[in-house]
C-alpha cells in the first residue's frame, strides 16, 4: 500500500512462516486495540489466523475496495494469502455526549449526539429497547464514501415511504458529501430552492426516539452530530421539547406562547408599516424599515463568527449602530427600533433553527410587497405564500397537514398538550 500519508501505517509479522500485514491509520485506531491484534498473531494461540486475534468484530471482506474503504474508516486490515479481514479498532477523535446549545431543557435528559454514528445509534438503542428496532447501515457516494444510517421500527413504518427513501439514499453516488446531513438532505429529498426545512433536525436522543416511536424515519450521518427525521410538517416542526418536560397545563401554556412568538416575528413589522403609512406608499420609510431588519440580519451573521473574547466588543458596536446613537442621527426613528426588535424576539423564540431563518427572509420579502402595493400586496403575497406550501409535499406528506388536509382531532391535539394515559398516547416532540 504506497501512501505517503504519515498516519497510514503496515506492519509486517510471521505468523507458521508466513507474512501477514496489517494495515490500518494511527490517527483513527486505537494504539491498544492494534497491539492487540499483534500479541494474539504473535502468540499464535489459535487454530486458524481469525482465532488468534484478539478482538471480537472480525469479518473477512473478500472485496478488496470494502475492505479499504474500512481501513480508512479506522478498521485495521490484516491481509494473510489472499484473504483480507476487517478488524473493528475504531477509536474517533470526537466530542463527549453532552445537552446540545440549541434544544436546552429544564428537565430531562442531558446526553447528546456527537459526529460519531456508533455513539448515535447507541444513544437511541438506549432509549427504545426492542428488536422491532432496525438500524440500517448503508455506505454512499463514489470516490469519497459516506456511511449514514436510516433507522426505524419495523412494526409502524410506512413500509412504501421505507422503500422510496432507501432507493434514494442507494442512489447517491456523489462525490462531495463533506457537508453530510445537508447534502443528504438535498439530494433525498430534492429540495432545490425551496428555503423551507423539508426535514426536522434534532441533536437530542429523546426526541428523535419519540418521532422513531411515531412511526417516522431517522437518519444519522457518520461525522454530523444532527440527526435527521423525516417526513415531517410545519407544525411539528414549531413543537419543542420543553412543552412535554412540564405538566400538560403549563407545556399547553408555552407552546401557545411559542405559536405567538412565531407569528410575531412575522408579521409585527409588516402589519405596523401598513398601519402607519395609512395605506400610501413612502419610499423613505420603508427603505429605513428595511435598512433595519437586514441591518439587524447582518448582526446576527456577524455574531455567529464572532470569536468569543470579542463578542463583548460586537455588543458595544451592535448598540452603538441600533441605539440612541442611530437615533440621534436620524438613521432610525424610536418605533422602527421597537417593533423591528420585538420581532426578532418572537425570532429567537422560534424552537427549529432553520425556519426561524425561513421566517426572516418571508418577512423581508411581506415588508417589500407591503410597503410598494399596501393591502393589496399583503393579500397578493399570501396567496402566493400559502399556495406554495400547499404544493409542498415530501416524501408525499402534505407539509401543512393536519391543517391541509384537515384533522381536527391531530390539530386540536397540537394546540393543546394532552396529558399521558395509562391507555398511552403518541407524543411527537
Amino acid at each position: 500500500m504506497k501512501n505517503p500519508s504519515f498516519d497510514i501505517n503496515t506492519r509486517i509479522l510471521d505468523y507458521n512462516n508466513e507474512k501477514v500485514s496489517i494495515s490500518f491509520l494511527s490517527s483513527l485506531c486505537g494504539d491498544d486495540m492494534v497491539a492487540y491484534i499483534v500479541e494474539g498473531i504473535t502468540n499464535n494461540r489459535g487454530e486458524t489466523l481469525k482465532d488468534c486475534i484478539n478482538n471480537g468484530a472480525i469479518t473477512e471482506e473478500p472485496d478488496h475496495q470494502k475492505a479499504l474503504y474500512a481501513m480508512l474508516s479506522g478498521c485495521a486490515l490484516v491481509a494473510y494469502r489472499d484473504k483480507e479481514y476487517v478488524v473493528d479498532t475504531r477509536r474517533y477523535p470526537n466530542r463527549s455526549v453532552e445537552e446540545p446549545e440549541t434544544e436546552k431543557s429544564v428537565r430531562g435528559s442531558k446526553d447528546g449526539f456527537n459526529e460519531s454514528i456508533l455513539t448515535c445509534a447507541g444513544l437511541i438503542r438506549r432509549r427504545i429497547k426492542t428488536m422491532d428496532l432496525v438500524l440500517q447501515k448503508y455506505t454512499i457516494g463514489k470516490n469519497n464514501p459516506l456511511d449514514i444510517c436510516v433507522c426505524y421500527l419495523d412494526s409502524v413504518v410506512d413500509k412504501q415511504m421505507l422503500d422510496t427513501v432507501t432507493k434514494r439514499v442507494k442512489e447517491i453516488k456523489n462525490d462531495d458529501l463533506v457537508m453530510t446531513d445537508r447534502a443528504v438532505e438535498e439530494i433525498i429529498l430534492n429540495q432545490s430552492y425551496n428555503p423551507f426545512p423539508l426535514v426536522r433536525y434534532s441533536e437530542r436522543p429523546d426526541v428523535v426516539a419519540t418521532h422513531i416511536l411515531d412511526g417516522k424515519i431517522a437518519i444519522i450521518c457518520d461525522t454530523s452530530s444532527s440527526v435527521m427525521m423525516l417526513p415531517t410538517t410545519i407544525f411539528e416542526i414549531l413543537e419543542h421539547v420543553e412543552e412535554h418536560r412540564q405538566t400538560p397545563i403549563i407545556g399547553t401554556f408555552i407552546r401557545l406562547i411559542r405559536c405567538s412568538a412565531v407569528l410575531l416575528s412575522i408579521y409585527l413589522v409588516p402589519l405596523w408599516l401598513l398601519i402607519s403609512s395609512h395605506g400610501n406608499l413612502d419610499i423613505y420609510f420603508l427603505g429605513q424599515v428595511l435598512l433595519m431588519e437586514l441591518s439587524i440580519e447582518l448582526l446576527r451573521i456577524a455574531t455567529i463568527h464572532t470569536p468569543t473574547p470579542l463578542s463583548n466588543a460586537m455588543g458595544m458596536i451592535a448598540a452603538v449602530l441600533l441605539g440612541q446613537f442611530a437615533i440621534d442621527l436620524g438613521f432610525f426613528s424610536e418605533e422602527i427600533l421597537l417593533f423591528c426588535a420585538l420581532g426578532d424576539v418572537g425570532g429567537f423564540a422560534t424552537p427549529n433553527y432553520e425556519l426561524s431563518l425561513t421566517n426572516k427572509y418571508i418577512k423581508i420579502f411581506l415588508i417589500i410587497f407591503v410597503g410598494l402595493l399596501g393591502w393589496a400586496g399583503f393579500i397578493v403575497f399570501h396567496i402566493i405564500l400559502i399556495g406554495y406550501l400547499i404544493s409542498i409535499k415530501p416524501l408525499g406528506v402534505s407539509y401543512l397537514y393536519p391543517l391541509i388536509p384537515f384533522d381536527g382531532k391531530v390539530l386540536w391535539n397540537f394546540i393543546i398538550r394532552k396529558p399521558k394515559t395509562k391507555k398511552g398516547s403518541k407524543t411527537v416532540t
